[in-house]
């Protein structure tokens, strides 16, 4: 009897693994941002790696959000931590597998030079609704200007609405070059380095340990290094 139980136990285990590897994580990322669609291709190599299976589909911050918090998708791709401490509820994945350089962007004539969250403050500053980095960076600052997208952001730039952007670091050159911006406006400064966690609603808890064990091994062997650079360079093309 005793055999037979252990038996249904072990079966039952190995099931219980064999749907999570079988099951396809639904997660998300924030649409207005290159380094997120960098994250997402990266965590869906990670779930590969860890002998499951993702999809990450890019919408817009605010939307992202709902849907990780509500269940309607399993989570996001990646998040800065001062996101985890708005939304608490979210199961942070660590370590972080990406990055995000929260920079900022000025006309190159103005001769503006940031190198911190206290130099925005001398500047009427623009930053993307519901995207964590700017918030944090503009956090306490009064009359900071919101907008959908950072190409309408940009154009408020280029029409002196606004003196500084706050994007990330990667996008905006990429942006700029796009929208025949990048003779007149560039990057004035890195307001800081953020590492990029993967998030989870609560439903799918049991899914992190294995991802982030996944994640070390990957870290220490250099694979992850690797398709990190592989992604930006892809992007920067």
């Amino acid at each position: 009897m005793k055999r037979l139980l252990s038996t249904l136990c072990v079966a039952a285990g190995l099931m219980a693994s064999a749907s999570v590897s079988a099951q396809t994580a639904q997660l998300v990322y924030n649409e207005n941002a290159v380094g997120q669609t960098i994250a997402g291709k990266l965590i869906t190599d990670i779930y590969k790696k860890a002998g499951m299976s993702a999809t990450a589909v890019p919408v817009p911050g605010v939307r992202a959000n709902a849907m990780a918090l509500s269940g309607e998708k399993d989570g996001e791709a990646g998040r800065i931590g001062a996101y985890y401490l708005k939304n608490p509820t979210l199961i942070k994945v660590e370590p972080s597998h990406y990055y995000l350089s929260s920079s900022a962007f000025a006309k190159k004539d103005k001769g503006i030079v940031i190198k911190s969250k206290e130099d925005l403050k001398k500047y009427k500053v623009g930053i993307v609704r519901g995207i964590a980095h700017g918030e944090a960076a503009t956090e306490g600052m009064q009359g900071v200007q919101l907008a959908a997208s950072y190409e309408q952001l940009y154009k408020m730039l280029d029409g002196d609405r606004i003196d500084v952007v706050v994007d990330e670091g990667i996008s905006g050159p990429i942006l700029l070059k796009k929208l025949g911006m990048s003779n007149t406006i560039g990057h004035v400064g890195e307001i800081a380095r953020l590492d990029l966690y993967h998030s989870l609603n609560p439903s799918k808890k049991d899914w992190a340990p294995k991802i982030s064990a996944t994640i070390k091994a990957m870290k220490d062997s250099g694979e992850l290094d690797k398709l990190v650079k592989r992604y930006e360079e892809e992007a920067m093309k």
